[in-house]
């Protein structure tokens, strides 16, 4: 198993919703990634839940919740949208931060 599958445990004394949060985003990448690797899904749209459960089965998830498959279109439109620069000196990838807040039961727990 590589160590994307098993990835090394959270740190302790999280609140378990922030743990299910973190959970649930890392699983929505990886079907996000399942899905553009192999041209299932190009847009958000294509993202269906149906598409997504499948997906699911075929990496070996379990099925996703309809709230994990919303999170998947949400890292779909994340992934596909255009970058904007400023100007060519200033596109430094590495000072770019990308910051994903998972909410649960309307409380952000990032």
């Amino acid at each position: 198993m590589s160590r994307a599958e098993d990835p090394t445990p959270f740190p302790t004394g999280w609140p378990k919703a922030r743990y299910r949060a973190a959970r649930r985003a890392m699983k929505a990448l990886r079907l996000a990634d399942h899905l553009l690797r192999h041209g299932l899904a190009y847009t958000p749209e294509d993202a269906t839940d149906e598409l997504v459960r499948t997906a699911a089965e075929q990496t070996g998830h379990r099925q996703p919740s309809e709230t994990t498959c919303s999170l998947v279109r949400a890292v779909l439109t994340l992934l596909l949208s255009p970058t904007v620069t400023s100007s060519p000196v200033e596109d430094d990838a590495s000072k770019r931060v990308i910051r994903l807040v998972v909410t649960v039961d309307d409380r952000p727990t990032a």
